[in-house]
């Protein structure tokens, strides 16, 4: 019986582990710039631990750039007045991200905005940035 115990205690070790090395850190994003984009929604991922949507930016050059875009866990999106659908395939948006310190086509969500005035906030829209553009603790 202890056998059994010390296999189900480390398969939950394993679990647990392997959850947390799939999480990331903020420390990609620069919370003390913002880029403003304004495109197409392409896909919604709405997934844990994070949620996305994929965005269609029309480029100065004529070409278009796909933005992915981290909008928070879908339990806090549900606090912050998300739905699932809140957000469609083919929509049109303003978005207020906080850049990938990397330059990548890629950021966290500040502010979404709708043709309408509709807005939605990310997680990042609560984030004080500090000196280094980490979020201030």
């Amino acid at each position: 019986m202890t056998t059994v115990f010390r296999a189900v205690g480390a398969a939950c070790a394993l679990a647990v582990s392997a959850a947390a090395a799939g999480h990331h850190s903020t420390a990609e994003f620069d919370y003390s710039k913002t880029v403003l984009l304004e495109g197409t929604i392409k896909e919604v991922q709405w997934t844990n631990p994070h949620s996305y949507v994929q965005v269609m930016v029309p480029q100065k050059d004529g070409s278009v750039a796909q933005w992915g875009i981290e909008i928070g866990a879908p339990a806090i999106n549900v606090a912050m007045g998300w739905r699932k659908n809140s957000v469609k395939q083919g929509d049109k948006v303003k978005l207020d991200v906080a850049p990938a310190r990397s330059g990548a086509t890629y950021g966290t969500l500040r502010h979404l905005t709708f043709p309408d005035g509709r807005t939605l906030d990310g997680v990042a829209a609560r984030v004080k940035a500090g000196p280094s553009g980490s979020i201030a603790g």
